[in-house]
C-alpha cells in the first residue's frame, strides 16, 4: 500500500501498489516450512495409525501453494494517476489486465462513496460519465485525504 507522490516540474503524480512484504526467496522458504510442518505432523499421524490425515495435509498444502501464487500474481499491479497541465493520466494494470485513461483536466471530478462515514470509501476519477477506482491499495483515512489532495490539485 505504498504511496508515494512525487512532483516534477509542476506535475503531480500519485502512485500506489499493493504490498508485498517477502521477496520470491523468502516466499519458498515460507511455503516449504509450513509444507514440511504440516507433512511431518501428518506422518507421524500417520505412524501412529491415522493413515487418514495425509490427503488432508496433501490438500492443505495445495491450498497454500494456491494462495502463494495468487499473492505472487498480484505483485506487479499499480496504479498511477498523473495532474500536469491540462491533462490528467490514469494508468494501471492489475491480473485481468492495464489500461491507461486520459482526461481533460476541466472536465474530471473527484467522487468518494463511503457505506458509513470515513469507512468502506471508494474514490472515483470521473469524466463524461465514466468513471475509474483510484486508491485500491490504500486504507479507508488515505483514500480520503487522496481525495481531498485530488479535488485541491484540479481546482482551475
Amino acid at each position: 500500500m505504498d504511496e508515494p507522490v512525487r512532483e516534477t516540474a509542476g506535475a503531480y503524480v500519485f502512485h500506489s501498489r499493493p504490498r508485498c512484504a517477502l521477496s520470491q526467496g523468502q516466499e519458498r522458504r515460507v511455503f516449504w516450512t509450513l509444507a514440511a510442518g504440516a507433512f511431518g505432523i501428518a506422518l507421524g499421524f500417520s505412524a501412529l495409525g491415522y493413515w487418514l490425515v495425509l490427503p488432508f495435509a496433501g490438500l492443505e498444502v495445495g491450498l497454500l501453494a494456491w494462495a502463494f501464487d495468487a499473492l505472487r500474481a498480484r505483485e506487479g499491479n499499480y496504479e498511477t494517476l498523473t495532474i500536469e497541465g491540462d491533462a490528467v493520466v490514469l494508468e494501471w494494470r492489475k491480473e485481468d489486465g492495464c489500461g491507461r485513461r486520459e482526461l481533460n483536466r476541466r472536465w474530471v471530478r473527484i467522487e468518494s462513496d463511503c457505506s458509513a462515514p470515513g469507512r468502506h470509501c471508494r474514490i472515483s476519477v470521473c469524466s463524461h460519465g465514466c468513471g475509474t477506482e483510484v486508491g485500491q491499495y490504500l486504507n479507508d483515512e488515505a483514500r480520503l485525504q487522496l481525495a481531498a489532495t485530488l479535488r485541491s490539485r484540479l481546482q482551475v
